[in-house]
């Protein structure tokens, strides 16, 4: 179980290096290749990515620059609780996927826009006006 702990807690802390990574460039490109202030999803976007610059930013310091568990990035502390290295690693992977697809979808919609998929509207369905009951 430990050499999988292990595996698990070293691939974690190269996650939080690259959400670190991720963010940064979603941040910067996005106020760039578009005016958040157009929606209001686009603000709620933006502020999200921000505020978890700032998680990702303590955990990014915790980790690599001022580790206080003695060990470093790269080596499994023996102390954890045997399922933390599992649940660290899932959680990580998951905000991971989510800012990977921001960025994904955020360079499609500037530069390939027709392999993005829209909702239908009245231009792409016909709608049938219906007339309420009396």
């Amino acid at each position: 179980m430990i050499g999988i702990n292990a595996v698990l807690w070293v691939m974690s802390n190269m996650l939080v290096a690259y959400i670190a990574l991720a963010l940064l460039v979603f941040t910067i490109a996005y106020p760039i290749l578009f005016d958040p202030g157009a929606t209001t999803a686009g603000k709620l976007i933006l502020r999200f990515a921000g505020s978890l610059i700032g998680v990702i930013g303590l955990v990014f310091i915790s980790v690599f620059v001022d580790p206080r568990i003695g060990a470093q990035w790269f080596q499994f502390p023996g102390d954890v609780l045997w399922w933390r290295p599992a649940l660290r690693f899932a959680a990580y992977a998951y905000v991971a996927y989510s800012i990977t697809s921001l960025v994904v979808l955020l360079w499609l919609r500037k530069f390939r826009p027709k392999k993005l998929h829209t909702a239908p509207n009245e231009s792409t369905i016909p709608v049938v006006v219906r007339r309420p009951k009396k």
